[in-house]
Parts: structure tokens; C-alpha cells; sequence
């Protein structure tokens, strides 16, 4: 069994010459997908770690991650009940039993971003590091996984003017500035306990940084000092995930796939610092700065529910739907506010198909392709009621490189918000590119006959 990828998605009866011609196919094209990977893997040096560029990250602790990984993202962000072996299921930690071989995880997103209100448009573009996970097998029925992932992001910058006398140039402007977020480090773990139930949980250690500032100007002067309000809060604390999943075989050809997933709510540390500033005109040179208030205490994250189904021909097909629930209204800050956040739920529906996966030549028959949408019914409201809904259409590919290794291409375009009912609209296009790099020998004793 060992060296055999078909086994990896379910394929039993195929005999090893016939397994050698088809690797052989695949890893003809291995320099061309390096080239394209040593691309990416240079482009990812220079894009910042945490931008999303988008005011509603100022609430809460910004805008939380799904969670996914690339294969995720061509698929509307589903994955609760998917998973082939292949690469690695962020979502569920039970599905993490799939992964029968050593599997390593990365991957980068990047987003252009036309943002606009009733007074001005702007145009962005960013992007962040996704999961970096690697998933080990300690026996058949348990699989480790270990890794480092955002769980939120806060940036944002934005400014207003205004005039102080209706003749003249004397104004004053308001700067409002934030980033920083929350990572998380990953122990994972899945079990299967029977032939077709599956459990796992993972473990997360959280921590990060959040500054929130606030600047004004006075330009009705010749000093022009900035003024500076600074928040910085300092975030730790243990997160916890459940999940399980379910895969009877429902005939000759295909599968059932259920999944669930609970993230507690749980209460972490916070340490908030606030300090008074008084900068030149430049904001560079510190002219006077005081200590106002220092708060130590805890806030409440949001519960996650998450549940998944998917019907699935290994090799082959694969349809699902997920849906999933967060509960933003048990939400506290260190001041005990919800700060006004709602519910939020997502419906996710995708589909992957791989033309002819045991096929002796042609690369295109060995590529898995994906498309998927997403509805997600954001925790934003505005004028007490309206809240702004995200709708994005989802596309891509996993290309193999070599063996069980694929590098997978997502492109996302949405639109969260309607001017005319929320005041803010956001149009985005997201490019995800990942990688899930397998191997059969990594970590593997090697016999002597």
C-alpha cells in the first residue's frame, strides 16, 4: 500500500505498472509547477502578514477567519464534512484520520478591495498568510496535526475634516487608525472510533495585539500638533474545538459525508493600555506623553456552530452544503459591552470534479476542480437594524506536482453591504493560492528486507 496514491482517495485494485505509468505522466510536469511555485513563494515575502483593509474590522476583535485553507476557498469556504487525503481539513480536526500520509500545509491570500460610502470611494489592496499546518500519522486510526494560523484581523484607517470657520482655512482633521489581530498555535488531533465515525479536537493556544488609535489636528494654528489617543491591548488564552464526522457507504460507487464542529465560547486574557500623546506635525517626534488608564481582565469570544454534508464518488465527484452559526451576541469586550454585534450564520455550497483520475496520460485528467458560493449574514449592523450581508462566487483548482503534492488556486469575488441600505459597500476579489505537499516517506522508519 505504501507509494500508492490511488489509496489515498480510495482506490484499491489497480496494479503497480499501471500506478508507474500514471506518476510518471504527473511528474513530467513537476518544472513547470515549481516555476510557478517559486512565484508565489516570492510574492508571499512581500505581501504584509495581517491587511485586509476594511473599516468593519474596527468592531469586536476584528474580522474572524474561517479557517480554511485554499481547497476551502474554491469551494465557497465549506469543508466541515470534505476531505480526500490529499490535503489537510482545517475545519473538522476529525477528518484530520484521512490524511494517512504526512502532509504539509501553507498558503496566501490576496485581496483587491473597492470600498465606498455616501461621501467618498477607495480602492485597496492587501493580503494575509493562511494556515501553516502539518499533519502527521501516529497510527491507522490517529493523525496529529500541528501548525500556526490567523483567527483575526483588524485594519483599517480612515479620516474626516472639518472646517472651523465658515470663511478661511482653519480646520481640524480626525484620524482613526487600527491593526494587529489574533493568531492561534494549533495542536490537533483525530480519531477514528469505528469504521465510519470519526472525532477529534483541537487545541489553540491564542495570542496577539489590537491598536486603535485616534488622532486629531489642529491646522488653525502654527504649531499644528497631533494629538493622540492610543489603545493598545495585549490578547492570550487556550481555544477549543470538537468535531465529528460520519462516512457510511451509501452504494457501490458513493458515500455519505456528514460533519459537525463546536467552537466553545470561552473567556481569554486581556491587557488594555491607553496612553496620551502630543507628536510634531509629522507624528514622528513625541512632544509630551502621559499614561491614562491600564485595564487587565477578560473577554468573551463568540461560539461557533458549524455542520456540513456532502455526497461524494471517491476520485471522482463530490457535491456539499454547509452551514454554520455564530453567536457574536455573547460576545464581551474588557468593558463587558457586545459593542452591538449580531448573530452571524453562512450557507456554503461547492462542488469538485476530477475528470479521470486513473488515467495513463493527459495531465489535465488529474487536476480537481472546484467552484462554490457563499451567503454569510455578517454580525455588522447599522442604524440599530440593517444589517450587511456578504455574497461571493467562488472558482479553482488543485493542480498535482508530484505524487500526493498539489498546489491549489482560488479566486473569490464578492460583495459585502448595500450603500443604499447599510451606508458602506465593499466589492472584493481575492486570488488564494496554497500548498499541500505530501509525501509517503516523511518521518517514516525505513525497512531492510
Amino acid at each position: 500500500m505504501d507509494g500508492n496514491p490511488l489509496m489515498v482517495l480510495g482506490f484499491s485494485d489497480f496494479s503497480q505498472p499501471k500506478i508507474n505509468v500514471l506518476l510518471k505522466n504527473i511528474m513530467r510536469t513537476n518544472t513547470y509547477c515549481l516555476l510557478i511555485t517559486a512565484y508565489c513563494l516570492f510574492f508571499t515575502t512581500k505581501t504584509n502578514a495581517q491587511q485586509t483593509n476594511s473599516p468593519l474590522s474596527y468592531l469586536g476583535i476584528g474580522e474572524v477567519y474561517t479557517g480554511g485553507t485554499a481547497v476551502n476557498s474554491t469551494m465557497g469556504g465549506l469543508g466541515v464534512a470534505n476531505s480526500n487525503g490529499i490535503y489537510i481539513n482545517t475545519l473538522n480536526p476529525a477528518l484530520l484520520t484521512r490524511n494517512r500520509y504526512t502532509v504539509f500545509e501553507m498558503g496566501v491570500n490576496m485581496e483587491g478591495k473597492a470600498m465606498q460610502n455616501n461621501r467618498q470611494q477607495s480602492n485597496t489592496f492587501g493580503g494575509t498568510i493562511g494556515p501553516i499546518m502539518i499533519a502527521l500519522p501516529a497510527s491507522p486510526r490517529w493523525t496529529l496535526a500541528l501548525g500556526l494560523a490567523p483567527y483575526s484581523v483588524v485594519d483599517y484607517k480612515t479620516f474626516t475634516s472639518q472646517k472651523l470657520n465658515i470663511v478661511g482655512t482653519d480646520s481640524v482633521t480626525y484620524t482613526y487608525n487600527g491593526d494587529g489581530g489574533l493568531n492561534k498555535a494549533v495542536i490537533a488531533n483525530g480519531v477514528r472510533v469505528g469504521k465510519d465515525m470519526y472525532v477529534g479536537l483541537e487545541s489553540s493556544f491564542l495570542f496577539g495585539v489590537i491598536n486603535r488609535d485616534v488622532a486629531t489636528q489642529n491646522f488653525s494654528d502654527n504649531q499644528n500638533y497631533l494629538v493622540k489617543l492610543a489603545d493598545r491591548t495585549n490578547y492570550s488564552g487556550l481555544h477549543f474545538k470538537l468535531g465529528w464526522a460520519w462516512k457510511p457507504k451509501i452504494n457501490k460507487d458513493y458515500f455519505l459525508n456528514v460533519g459537525a464542529t463546536v467552537d466553545f465560547s470561552q473567556n481569554i486574557s486581556a491587557k488594555s493600555l491607553k496612553r496620551f500623546t502630543i507628536n510634531d506635525r509629522s507624528g514622528l517626534q513625541t512632544i509630551n506623553a502621559d499614561t491614562l488608564k491600564q485595564i487587565e481582565g477578560k473577554i468573551s469570544l463568540p461560539a461557533i456552530y458549524r455542520l456540513g454534508v456532502s455526497l461524494e464518488k471517491p476520485a471522482k465527484l463530490m457535491v456539499s452544503l454547509d452551514y454554520s452559526l455564530t453567536q457574536w451576541s455573547g460576545f464581551q469586550n474588557l468593558n463587558g459591552s457586545s459593542e452591538n454585534l449580531k448573530n452571524s450564520s453562512t450557507i456554503a455550497f461547492g462542488a469538485e470534479f476530477i475528470p479521470k483520475f486513473d488515467a495513463l496520460h493527459g495531465y489535465f485528467n488529474h487536476v480537481m476542480y472546484r467552484v462554490g458560493a457563499n451567503y454569510t449574514t455578517t454580525p455588522y449592523a447599522f442604524n440599530g437594524k440593517d444589517v450587511a450581508n456578504d455574497m461571493s462566487f467562488s472558482v479553482g483548482a488543485s493542480f498535482p506536482l508530484r505524487t500526493i503534492s498539489y498546489i491549489n488556486v482560488a479566486y473569490v469575488r464578492g460583495k459585502r453591504g448595500v450603500l443604499a441600505t447599510n451606508g458602506i459597500e465593499e466589492v472584493y476579489n481575492k486570488v488564494v493560492v496554497g500548498f499541500s505537499l505530501g509525501d509517503f516517506y516523511w518521518f517514516r522508519k525505513p525497512k531492510i528486507d
